[in-house]
């Protein structure tokens, strides 16, 4: 998900291939579907105002790992080791060196069921010194719950240390589930967390479905959380990815809309984001806008939106200065768009103004985006079948 030092204020068994090919990647708009499922259908428009019509762009891409299976996040370490763990519980590492080996750890308590299992993983900001690796998972105990891990120094294990939160909601079919994790450089960890399509769970502060989290290593409320509570923020439907914006405390959630409106937003401290689908009918309502300002005036509005239909937007980083005129965009992976999503953000961060699509249908569905050192990106893409790879997304 990110590379392994971030500011606080900045930004099966698989085998490693050598082929490299370039893109030429090209926006269009069509019809949509469910955020999660695979699907041929094309993707949506560019939504919110302020957003330009998209534009194409170029990439080149390398195959790192193949003969995946719903590789849901990836972490690189400061030795160039990447990891990866498929929504089975299985944890794969491509050592530095190109060997492809599993990393031996107990995941029997991953409970992988819809779109549910094992999921968000990320390195302590402090991991060349203490091998902590948080995950997310769903687990056998019924909830999701985030854990802290220690890694061998060879990678051959990991092993659970302790639970750092505990009581997400676990829904029966495992839907919206997405549970993505971001360390930040104080060592604290922020966390989005689904809504399990229960319509009271956005709007309930009691419940932890539906939120941006905010914890200490140990799992105690960090800043900003409403008192006695680990909820930074709340009225999200199913977000799937957390980004510091690189030299700024501006901090980027990306989540999944119900058939139309996947969006971005700025997490704020106790903001409520205005999802709720509970209209009083006992069902859950995905008729209602994402951001309901008529029932919530006090929502956040979105920064950018995918308008109809939903792109399914995953995962979420920003581009370095190695990628040239689009240094500083936003990047999110999106899963029925089969693409990455550039987005230029104005110079208060709240609006958009350019947005330049990459790797259209080239790969099939893109899950999480990982920076690495030089800049390039680390995405996993999502289609199923043995058939998923860990890529290297570099500029042309």
């Amino acid at each position: 998900m990110r590379f392994p030092t971030i500011p606080a204020g900045g930004g099966r068994a698989a085998v490693a291939t050598a082929t490299t090919a370039a893109f030429l990647l090209v926006a269009a708009c069509g019809n949509g579907s469910s955020d999660t499922s695979p699907t041929s259908a094309s993707p949506g428009a560019s939504g919110s105002a302020g957003s330009a019509t998209p534009t194409s762009g170029e990439a080149r891409v390398t195959d790192v790992m193949t003969g995946l299976d719903h590789p849901w996040d990836v972490a690189i370490d400061g030795d160039g080791n990447i990891v990866t763990g498929e929504r089975s519980g299985r944890i794969m590492m491509r050592h530095n060196d190109g060997r492809v080996a599993q990393v031996q750890a107990d995941t029997s308590g991953v409970d992988a069921k819809g779109e549910a299992g094992f999921m968000g993983l990320a390195l302590a900001d402090d991991f060349a010194q203490s091998r902590s690796v948080y995950t997310c998972f769903a687990s056998t105990a019924g909830d999701v719950r985030v854990v802290r891990w220690t890694a061998a120094a060879d990678w051959s294990s990991m092993r659970q240390v302790a639970d750092v939160v505990t009581g997400i909601p676990l829904g029966s079919s495992g839907r919206h589930s997405g549970c993505r994790i971001l360390p930040a450089a104080d060592g604290t960890l922020f966390v989005s967390t689904g809504d399990t399509a229960n319509p009271t769970a956005p709007q309930d502060l009691k419940n932890l479905g539906g939120k941006v989290l905010h914890v200490n290593a140990d799992g105690t409320p960090a800043a900003g959380t409403f008192e006695g509570s680990i909820v930074y923020d709340y009225g999200h439907r199913n977000p799937q990815g957390l980004a510091f914006a690189p030299g700024t405390d501006r901090l980027y959630v990306t989540e999944h809309g119900p058939d139309i409106d996947d969006e971005l937003n700025q997490v704020l401290p106790q903001a409520n984001y205005g999802w709720d689908p509970n209209t009083g009918s006992g069902s859950y309502d995905e008729s209602v806008p994402m951001t309901d300002t008529d029932r919530h005036p006090g929502s956040t509005p979105a920064i950018w939106s995918s308008g109809d239909p939903t792109l399914a937007i995953s995962d979420v980083d920003f581009l370095g200065p190695a990628w040239g005129r689009y240094s500083g965009m936003v990047v999110m992976g999106a899963l029925k768009a089969k693409r990455l999503v550039l987005l230029r953000l104005g110079a208060d961060g709240t609006t958009t103004t350019e947005r330049v699509d990459l790797l259209d249908d080239a790969e099939g569905r893109l899950r999480s985006i990982t920076p690495m050192p030089d800049g390039s990106l680390l995405v996993t893409t999502d289609n199923g079948g043995g058939q998923d790879k860990v890529l290297k997304v570099s500029p042309a």
